[in-house]
This record gives structure tokens, sequence and C-alpha cells, in this order.
């Protein structure tokens, strides 16, 4: 996956409008993120970066047996990822009280929750792909970060929030 992240990051760069207006309108459209997904998948899948894909794929909780579903299974260079998209808008623009922080909490809205549901399944390649819109400025993004529970501390983001303009930060976080 750590093959795909700049992948990512450059088909999502190439989108400032649709991040400004998704900010101005305090949206968060996680199905656009998946069907953008989709078609650099695809393109990734033809020119042989990556082995092939499945989205909306099911797997099975180690936790109890039961078949959870993830939004992308992911063959890379002969190894399987697990994925779960993220759209964490904070611009606040409608007055919502979706700051960083809310997406933060151990709920059943927020970053936790996927973390915990990946936790759960077999495998050592999960992760989450989270698009935090706009950027959090690195203070904010620190104490975020810092408010985890202690149970989820072994998630890292392999994305530095520095390598990324005021309008998006595309945090890769594996577990």
């Amino acid at each position: 996956m750590e093959a795909l992240v700049p992948h990512i990051s450059r088909w999502f760069l190439q989108k400032q409008e649709h991040f400004a207006v998704f900010a101005q309108a305090d949206s968060r459209t996680e199905g656009w993120f998946k069907g953008e997904l989709l078609v650099l998948f695809n393109r990734l899948r033809a020119s042989q970066v990556l082995e092939d894909f499945k989205q909306e794929a099911k797997v099975i909780s180690r936790k109890d047996g039961e078949r959870k579903k993830v939004d992308f299974r992911l063959q890379v260079q002969g190894q399987t990822h697990l994925c779960e998209l993220k759209g964490l808008c904070i611009s606040q623009a409608a007055g919502t009280p979706r700051n960083l922080h809310f997406y933060f909490r151990d709920d059943d809205v927020g970053l936790v929750k996927d973390f915990k549901k990946l936790d759960e399944i077999s495998g050592e390649n999960k992760w989450v792909i989270a698009f935090v819109y706009p950027a959090p400025d690195s203070n904010e993004w620190s104490n975020a970060v810092a408010s985890l529970p202690s149970t989820m501390r072994h998630w890292r983001t392999i994305t530095s929030l520095s390598d990324f303009p005021d309008w998006v930060y595309i945090a890769a976080w594996k577990g």
C-alpha cells in the first residue's frame, strides 16, 4: 500500500476545486472518494502497479466470526491490504460541530470506529485513508492524534501534514 500512497496523493491533489466546494458546503463525501479511487485503482491495475482490488470486500472478523465489509481489499506486490476511507470535513462552514476532534472520538462516526473494525480482522496490512479538508494546523493535528485511546496508538500515519497544501491533508494510517 505504501507504493500506492503517492499515486493517491497525486490523484487527489489535482482536485482542489472539489475540496474547496466540499469544505464550503461543510460536506462529508465518502462516496465521492470511493468513486475516485475506483477509477484510480482501475488505472493502476491496468498499468500493473496494483495486481487487483475489490470494493466493499467482505472479510471475517476474528473477534466474533462475523463478516465485515471493508471499503477496499487490494493486492499489491503479492500482499493483501485492507483499506477503509474517511472523509473528514473540518471546515465547520455550516456551523456544524465537526471539528478535527469530532472525528477522533470513540463513537460510530470517527476514525476510532474504523481502527477498531480493522483491528478485529486478521492480517498485517490494514489501512485507513483519511481525507482531511481543509488541512488542520500542525498543533491541532498533534493534539487530535494524542487524544486517541491508548489501544489505538499502534495506528500511525505514514504521510506528513507538511507535505500537503492548506486545503487538504491525506492521512494514510497503517495499523
